[in-house]
């Protein structure tokens, strides 16, 4: 019976193609993401989003297993999502596709291929689990070069409510003999047609306790 569903790899990259450019954004969502560093100087951040376009508020509520009594706030009028799974997926006009096979991955169906960029950027995928019913990445491994250090590193994605999400990311490089590790978790997804204009106004320092 699988092999009756299987599609030859010509038919899956056709129908990727077609599920990432009709893939929509939320218009409005929160999250919450935990940063995770292990190498010299280790550390935990987590942190609290509010996102809408191109807007973002960053809210660092907690630090090494602390949470903080304050967040830390930032707000940006300009912000490019760097996990966004548009962004990151291969197209086939910079990247040469072999397939790997395929297999089962819970039990989805999945696609697997090793991706081969064309040049020599700083960012490439190197293989994609494609998921055999929606034709989106679940897997990204990619390879990155930074001031002259080559990390290695997987993207995970999932649908949440109706989106495409990013669920983690890993990334390991040795620099200077020192090996670094980092890991992302994103959790408690939230959608919304609009957030309060309130949300991205500028954080107002806090007050001072009058002296004596």
């Amino acid at each position: 019976m699988l092999l009756a569903l299987l599609l030859a790899p010509e038919q899956v990259l056709a129908k990727y193609a077609q599920a990432l450019a009709a893939l929509k954004s939320p218009p409005a969502y929160i999250f919450e993401y935990t940063f995770a560093h292990h190498g010299s100087r280790p550390q935990e951040v987590e942190h609290r989003i509010f996102r809408q376009g191109s807007r973002e508020r960053d809210e660092i509520v907690g630090f090494n297993g602390e949470k903080l009594p304050r967040p830390t706030i930032r707000v940006f009028p300009q912000h490019h999502d760097p996990y966004d799974v548009v962004a990151l997926a291969p197209r086939p006009e910079a990247y040469v596709f072999t397939f790997e096979g395929e297999g089962k991955q819970g039990r989805n169906l999945v696609y697997v291929f090793n991706v081969f960029a064309r040049g020599t950027p700083k960012y490439e995928v190197t293989r994609m689990v494609v998921d055999g019913k929606s034709f989106l990445p679940l897997q990204l491994d990619y390879r990155a070069t930074t001031g002259g250090v080559v990390g290695t590193g997987t993207v995970t994605f999932a649908k949440i409510d109706k989106y495409w999400m990013p669920q983690s990311a890993t990334a390991r490089a040795d620099v200077n003999g020192d090996l670094q590790t980092e890991r992302i978790d994103w959790s408690k997804y939230q959608f919304y047609p609009g957030l309060p204009p309130s949300t991205f106004a500028e954080p107002r320092p806090p007050l001072l306790a009058p002296a004596g």
